[in-house]
């Protein structure tokens, strides 16, 4: 019998990506002025291809990632603007090192990081220590829900299960 769960997590925007949105947006606003002053009419064309791709790099700050969890593999994908899909990682979850809450402090620092939480608490975020080919020796930050994350436990091995 097969066993699949996914679970959809948006990434929440923290100040930084306020920032970087507001000066995209008063840098566009700005060469569109200058634009303007210099070639007048011939510009507004210029100014509506300055504005559509503001709009696509501000676009580009929504990320969610999707967990999926089938017989014992964690794939975890990150989704940009809602149109892009990129394979973050998978996981063999019979194969991982250490596995456990944020505030265990149990996290490697000499691993490598792949960041695929909501951004919002860390109460509710999880690591995976595992190998991977293409990071080495990595923590793989995650923020389940409690359904994936009984599923994620039962797939663990027995030594890290908890």
């Amino acid at each position: 019998m097969d066993s699949f769960k996914e679970l959809l997590v948006t990434r929440k925007p923290n100040n930084t990506v306020f920032f970087k949105r507001t000066v995209i947006f008063i840098a566009a606003l700005l060469i569109a002025v200058v634009l303007f002053i210099i070639l007048n009419v011939m510009s507004l064309v210029l100014i509506a291809l300055l504005f559509w791709g503001a709009y696509l790099l501000i676009k580009n700050f929504d990320v969610e990632y999707e967990y999926i969890c089938t017989n014992g593999d964690l794939d975890i994908d990150k989704i940009t603007a809602k149109s892009r899909r990129k394979r973050l990682i998978s996981v063999d979850l019979k194969n991982v090192l250490n596995f456990g809450s944020l505030n265990d402090k149990n996290l490697n620092k000499d691993y490598s990081i792949i960041d695929a939480t909501s951004g919002e608490s860390e109460d509710e975020s999880y690591f995976i220590q595992c190998k991977d080919t293409k990071y080495g020796m990595c923590n793989v930050l995650i923020t389940p829900d409690e359904d994936m994350l009984e599923v994620i436990k039962t797939y663990l091995p027995r030594t890290i299960r908890r």
